[in-house]
């Protein structure tokens, strides 16, 4: 393997990509940065995990910062031939190095849906509720739920849809409810290159960006406009100030305590496509700026 290097993409249009085809057989227009971030959550959560593919790219795909980390790999083309009664050499192997992506994260800017209720069951990003059954009721009388998807409020559309608008949530261990918070996620390293440190090649890589560009993600007034925001003075704009929550696999966590992450207690544990998880939360040292106008 040669030496890896990280590409960094940000928020950028991604109309026409169909979630139910995998990354090689998208538009020519897809950022090819953004191809190779799917071919390697394809590779990890839909091969390994077996999450749907068409439940892998969200709506927050557009709006985040994405990062992939790729690394120089020697492949073999045509391999050798031999003679079978000599063993001369007839045809030499031949190979080609080629750039190939092994790692990829996302940053999400905020706001972000509600936190996920404590044993809630989430797939397709879509909360489901427990529906009874009366063909399996339990001997006491009570039944056994089946999981049902919940219509969503407009807020929490709007929310998950778009960034406005900006609201309040339930105070957690570590987040008030009120501070607006990036969100990383997708965290993911092929098979063949885990035990190399990828993942904390990249989030080195992803929390220096964040801490030389505090202000990225603020919005601004001067393009959405007072009322849009639904603020009342510029002191009430929403603006990052260094929060950042993961939702990690349990299998993970320690990955995320090495970096400085630390679990939510208040949020306690959920499932997205079937796999525990829980909130974790780090705060950077950012510079305070002005508002962005």
């Amino acid at each position: 393997m040669g030496t890896p290097f990280i590409s960094h993409l940000e928020p950028t249009r991604l109309d026409g990509y169909d979630p139910n085809k995998p990354h090689d057989r998208q538009a020519a227009h897809i950022p090819p940065v953004f191809v190779d971030a799917m071919e390697v959550r394809e590779a990890v959560f839909v091969g390994e995990q077996g999450t749907p593919l068409n439940c892998e790219y969200d709506n927050d795909d557009q709006r985040s910062c994405h990062w992939v980390m790729y690394a120089s790999v020697n492949m073999t083309t045509e391999p050798e031939q031999r003679d079978p009664a000599t063993g001369a050499v007839l045809r030499p192997r031949r190979s080609e190095t080629r750039s190939m992506p092994i790692g990829t994260m996302r940053v999400v800017p905020f706001p972000h849906p509600p936190h996920p209720p404590p044993g809630a069951r989430y797939v397709g990003n879509v909360l489901q509720e427990e529906e009874p059954d009366d063909q399996e009721a339990g001997g006491d009388g009570g039944a056994i739920g089946r999981p049902r998807s919940r219509t969503l409020t407009s807020i929490e559309e709007e929310r998950q849809a778009s960034a406005l608008p900006y609201g309040h949530d339930k105070p957690t261990t570590y987040h008030d409810g009120k501070e607006p918070y990036v969100k990383l996620g997708r965290v993911a390293v092929i098979s063949e290159f885990r035990g190399h440190h990828i993942a904390g090649q990249m989030w080195r890589a992803t929390k220096k960006w964040l801490e030389d560009h505090p202000t990225f993600f603020n919005p601004s007034v001067t393009e959405l406009g007072m009322d849009q925001l639904k603020v009342g003075a510029v002191n009430e704009i929403p603006k990052w100030r260094g929060l950042i929550c993961c939702h990690a696999q349990v299998g993970v966590v320690k990955i995320y305590e090495k970096w400085g992450f630390k679990v939510d207690e208040g949020m306690g544990q959920w499932f997205e496509e079937g796999i525990p998880h829980v909130g974790m939360f780090l705060r950077l040292r950012i510079k305070e700026t002005d508002p962005k106008v």
